[in-house]
């Protein structure tokens, strides 16, 4: 099945935040309100993408830091419904090619929980390098800290990767 990579618009907000809300991806990924996503998606510095197969949202991702003067994105959040299908890992990489060809970044971060052993993998499968461990970085509602996993792609690594 053909996969469309979009960017997304207000009114795929109610399937983001049903993607978000899936079992399993709040203590992964978190999630906002309709309210938050709004402000977000109209932020220039952000691009939301949406998955689209057969015309249904298969997955999202939150881009930040388009206008960073060292041409460096950050993955906020990327999330796809069946995980299990690959429909994570083919839509990471058509966000990279379009990160580092129409948006002409040069690096792309994302952070990782340190218990999401499932996304560090496919993650490092795709060819980003962990840059090490920010301890305590994420506060849970409960008043706790957790730490978190740097992980980058460099444009030249994702070129060598492609031929």
């Amino acid at each position: 099945m053909t996969m469309d990579v979009l960017t997304a618009t207000d009114a795929d907000i109610p399937v983001i935040m049903v993607l978000e809300r899936l079992d399993g991806y709040e203590q992964l990924v978190g999630r906002w309100e309709a309210d938050r996503h709004a402000l977000e998606i109209k932020n220039s510095s952000n691009k939301y993408l949406v998955a689209r197969e057969a015309n249904e949202i298969v997955a999202f991702a939150i881009l930040q830091g388009l206008t960073s003067p060292n041409r460096c994105v950050r993955v906020r959040r990327l999330i796809a419904r069946n995980p299990q299908r690959g429909t994570g890992s083919t839509f990471l990489r058509s966000v990279l090619d379009l990160c580092f060809g129409e948006l002409a970044m040069h690096r792309v971060e994302l952070l990782v929980h340190l218990d999401n052993e499932r996304a560090r993998r496919v993650y490092a499968k795709i060819g980003f390098a962990e840059e090490g461990i920010l301890r305590d970085l994420h506060r849970n509602e409960d008043g706790s800290f957790r730490s978190m996993r740097l992980m980058s792609i460099l444009k030249p690594d994702w070129v060598a990767r492609a031929r």
